[in-house]
Formats: C-alpha cells, sequence, structure tokens
C-alpha cells in the first residue's frame, strides 16, 4: 500500500505591517492540535515566528486533504487569538533589522550558535510530501511516472527559498 503524510511550515505574520511576530509557542499551545512528543500534529520550527503541523500517515489524497484542512484552521484560529496571521508563504513579506529570536530547542540553538548570520537569515517555510512505497519495484514505478513532471517541478520552484 502506497502512504503519504505532508507537513506544512507557515510564518505568523503582524496583519499591520507584514513583519513576523514570535508568537509561534502561544499559537501552538492554543491551537488544540497534539503537540510534539515524538512528532505531533504541531510543532516547534528554526524561528519562534514560524509553526510546522504535520498530518499523520494518510492512505489517499482526500484523507491528506482532510487533514491538512483541519490543521490550518486550527492554527489560523490560534494565530487569529493572539492578533497575528497564519502566512503561508515561502518567504517573510517583510523583516525587521533584528533577527527572529530562534525557538528554544537544543538543536535550534546549536544551530543558532555554528552558523548565526544563516539562521538569523532563515525566514524561509517549506512543505514536504513524504510518500512510501511498498517495494522496489513499486517505487521505480513511481520515479518513472515521476520523471515527466520533472521540468515543471522544477520551474514551479526556480524563484523558491
Amino acid at each position: 500500500m502506497i502512504t503519504v503524510g505532508v507537513e506544512e511550515e507557515y510564518l505568523l505574520l503582524d496583519p499591520g505591517t507584514g513583519l513576523p511576530v514570535p508568537l509561534a509557542e502561544e499559537v501552538r499551545g492554543s491551537s488544540g492540535l497534539e503537540p510534539v512528543v515524538g512528532r505531533g500534529e504541531v510543532q516547534a520550527e528554526l524561528l519562534q515566528a514560524q509553526v510546522e503541523v504535520a498530518t499523520p500517515v494518510c492512505t489517499d489524497l482526500e484523507e491528506v486533504g482532510g487533514h491538512l484542512l483541519r490543521l490550518r484552521h486550527a492554527v489560523g484560529a490560534a494565530a487569529e487569538e493572539f492578533g497575528c496571521r497564519l502566512a503561508t508563504c515561502a518567504a517573510a513579506p517583510f523583516r525587521r533589522a533584528a533577527p527572529v529570536p530562534v525557538s528554544r530547542r537544543p538543536r535550534y540553538l546549536a544551530m543558532e550558535s555554528q552558523a548565526p548570520q544563516l539562521v538569523a537569515e532563515q525566514l524561509i517555510n517549506g512543505m514536504h510530501v513524504h510518500a512510501a512505497v511498498p517495494d522496489p519495484q513499486m517505487g521505480v514505478a513511481v520515479v518513472n511516472r515521476i520523471r515527466v513532471w520533472l521540468p515543471v517541478l522544477v520551474a514551479m520552484s526556480a524563484n523558491s527559498p
């Protein structure tokens, strides 16, 4: 059986200025979603102005779509409670001179100490689609079918952070 799961990263923005706001912890806590205890539905990201959601492992695209809609609504409503907006964008539209604070997780703090400028400039988000196939033969078949779409996928991502 083929399965799929999706992770989406969002920015939290001030609705008046469009600037990132470091309210991720508050928004995650207010979302009503399962927090990260391994890999939960709502997770911390590198910066405190970012929130990540993750669907469970799904068996069809309708199921993925239903989970994404539910997760987006929950996090979006929580962001509204704190006076900010959830932005599903690849990069921040505006930024302050001062960097957005890093999430207080050991991994992110280590990244900040090892590459401070790189971390300070990382106001970018992504969407990750994880697909599992039952065996190598199915994997080859999937890759063969994707091959014709590679030019389109590269063109779509050409200006992506």
